[in-house]
């Protein structure tokens, strides 16, 4: 073994000895001379892994290489009761795009109802999503991969979604969400660097779930994922897409909020019964940074299912279709959060498809 490889063996195994802790693994990565700091959550020994880390740069003769480059996120105090996950560092060269999964455990020894959620990104985040595998005995490699397009339905499911900077949620009284110790976990990352968005530096994503006491929770929340996977944006037009689902039951909307990329101008969602448009219930003008419109007390609606619509505008010679990338596809997708769920968690879809809507429910 080389020597800077002794010392990042050395570092890998004192930073991972204790229960409950996971390490800053160091790993060349392809396409770059240096190596490269992954933090996937909390960080035992913490200096002895830096310093562990800025010696290899040096034994690896690479003295020149940029060592200003944060080795952490901009630190967010952690909850007094429950539990910090960080994801990064994710790199993007400039003018492109990164969707990565990374794949962990939950840090928490114990099961945590949770009724807080605080999401802080750095760098031009397109959307943070977090999942469960739907076969609660699955186990993945720990480690990250590139996952542009959308996950497995079947295998994966949506608890928590964000597009903002920096989301604070406080859910009803009585209202959470369930996380089980050690239970498999996936955060997926879109960072971008061209367009509206930009990450000049690494990406990073902290997730902060503050718990409650389980003997307080009245009602487990589920999360929605709706797709259109029918829109088409011509050149020169202004085009719309709107998908309707109806629910399997009526459900009481917790929180909303739309996706689409560049083209988008307007994201609306009204309430739907299999006949009739209902009320308003969001709307959203712009791209950036989309609002996240929170539900609670005597403003919270019940709903029987929901309709949503996407207004884009296309001033280019460039034809828009369904897919994951900014800058040559569109989307026009819902992240919803409602309760009470069949259980302790549940997931529902709601997919178009050459004109036919799907609506599946897990729990």
């Amino acid at each position: 073994m080389t020597p800077e490889g002794r010392i990042v063996a050395r570092a890998r195994r004192d930073a991972t000895r204790g229960a409950g802790h996971d390490a800053i693994f160091l790993r060349n990565t392809p396409g770059r001379s240096e190596p490269r700091l992954l933090l996937f959550r909390h960080v035992q020994n913490r200096a002895y892994v830096v310093v562990a880390a800025l010696l290899a740069h040096l034994l690896c003769g690479i003295a020149g290489a940029d060592l200003l480059t944060p080795l952490t996120p901009t630190k967010v105090k952690k909850p007094h009761r429950g539990m910090q996950m960080v994801i990064g560092p994710v790199e993007v060269p400039s003018s492109s795009e990164i969707t990565q999964c990374t794949y962990f455990k939950n840090p928490s020894t114990k099961d945590m109802a949770v009724n807080r959620v605080r999401i802080a990104v750095e760098g031009g985040s397109h959307h943070i999503h977090l999942y469960r595998p739907i076969d609660r005995t699955m186990v993945h490699d720990d480690g990250h991969e590139t996952c542009n397009f959308a996950l497995d339905f079947n295998v994966w499911e949506l608890v928590l979604a964000s597009q903002n900077t920096d989301l604070d949620w406080k859910l009803p009284r009585g209202v959470a969400f369930m996380f089980r110790a050690g239970e498999q976990l996936l955060a997926q990352t879109h960072f971008v660097d061209n367009g509206l968005l930009s990450t000049p530096d690494p990406g990073w994503a902290t997730f902060n779930l503050y718990a409650m006491k389980r003997k307080k929770v009245k009602s487990f929340a589920g999360a929605l994922f709706g797709q259109d996977r029918d829109v088409k944006v011509p050149p020169h037009s202004t085009a719309f897409a709107t998908t309707r689902c109806v629910f399997p039951r009526p459900v009481k909307v917790l929180a909303l909020t739309g996706h689409y990329h560049f083209r988008g101008k307007e994201f609306t969602v009204n309430s739907w019964d299999g006949q009739t448009t209902g009320v308003e219930l969001y709307r959203n003008v712009g791209y950036v940074d989309p609002a996240f419109v929170r539900y609670a007390g005597k403003h919270q609606p019940e709903v029987p299912g929901l309709e949503w619509t996407c207004r884009y505008e296309n001033d280019t010679d460039q034809e828009f279709t369904f897919g994951p990338f900014t800058d040559r596809n569109e989307h026009c997708n819902l992240f919803g959060f409602y309760y009470p769920s069949v259980g302790e968690s549940e997931f529902m879809t709601c997919v178009q498809k050459e004109s036919v809507v799907k609506v599946d429910v897990t729990n």
